[in-house]
């Protein structure tokens, strides 16, 4: 977790302010790790018939910002603050380590996004 943090956040740097590229990361971060947790609690309503079924608007919106506040708190405290420690930890990568790590970066971002949509289509909630 804090190493593809910190891959990402190495991919943003120069594109803004200095600040920017790890709050940007931890942003995409949060979003793909949504994303995963998400997947999983579609694959188990569907499996186990275990979950909530929205009855109202604000059921939906509160169900919704509930596991999003909840994932920006953690990975504000466990990312973004320790944001140097990580830095540090993982400054002195060698090229091939970077590749690797980018490679995994992406695999995870792409499949995390494309699993999401497909177990979305293949078993919506109702």
């Amino acid at each position: 977790m804090e190493y593809l943090f910190y891959r990402l956040w190495q991919l943003l740097i120069g594109k803004s302010e200095e600040d920017m590229p790890p709050f940007g990361s931890m942003m995409i971060f949060s979003m793909l790790f949504l994303f995963n947790l998400r997947t999983i609690e579609l694959l188990i309503h569907h499996f186990y018939n275990i979950g909530f079924t929205h009855k109202d608007k604000d059921g939906v919106i509160l169900y919704s910002l509930i596991p999003i506040f909840s994932i920006l708190i953690f990975n504000i405290f466990y990312l973004f603050r320790r944001r140097n420690k990580i830095k540090l930890k993982y400054e002195n990568e060698t090229k091939l380590q970077k590749l690797i790590g980018n490679i995994i970066l992406f695999t995870y971002g792409i499949l995390s996004i494309i699993l999401f949509f497909i177990i979305g289509n293949a078993y919506p909630i109702r």
